[in-house]
């Protein structure tokens, strides 16, 4: 891949009046945009039919309370994304989607620690008045917890 290359993720709306066994064709459509200029795929879910939070009016297309929904996470150099949105715009059987950068969220990952688990800290509470500093125990706080919510 290129200097510029990031990390993509394509969130993709299929129209429901595409046949089941046509979606493969379809999302095929979809990684072809993506390699035409010079994409690699990485991983991808297979487009499964979905009933919508809410409905999406399409002029010239319609109301659509459903749709296959996907996703395709990919390389690119981005100088291209907006090529590739254009060839999405382009086809009249998705109704929506969006393309999210994930390089800062892939940096993210790669920056923490794996695998690593924070422990609780005993804590200590100071009173407002001059006196000695109480410490309390985590365990003493949950059992005092329990007792308010009653479980």
């Amino acid at each position: 891949m290129e200097k510029g290359s990031k990390t993509y993720e394509l969130g993709y709306l299929v129209s429901p009046l595409v046949a089941e066994e046509k979606i493969t064709d379809e999302v095929s459509v979809l990684r072809n945009a993506i390699e035409k200029y010079k994409g690699m795929v990485l991983s991808e879910e297979v487009a499964k039919m979905k009933k919508l939070a809410y409905t999406i009016k399409k002029s010239g297309k319609g109301s659509f309370e459903s749709a296959y929904f996907g996703w395709i996470k990919f390389i690119a150099d981005s100088e291209f994304v907006n090529e590739i949105k254009k060839d999405l715009e382009k086809n009249n059987n998705i109704i929506r989607f969006t393309i999210l950068d994930m390089s800062k969220e892939d940096s993210a990952i790669k920056s923490a620690g794996r695998g690593k688990i924070s422990k609780r800290k005993k804590i200590t509470i100071v009173q407002k008045e001059s006196g000695p500093k109480v410490e309390i125990k985590t365990e003493e706080i949950d059992k005092k917890l329990e007792e308010i919510i009653g479980v």
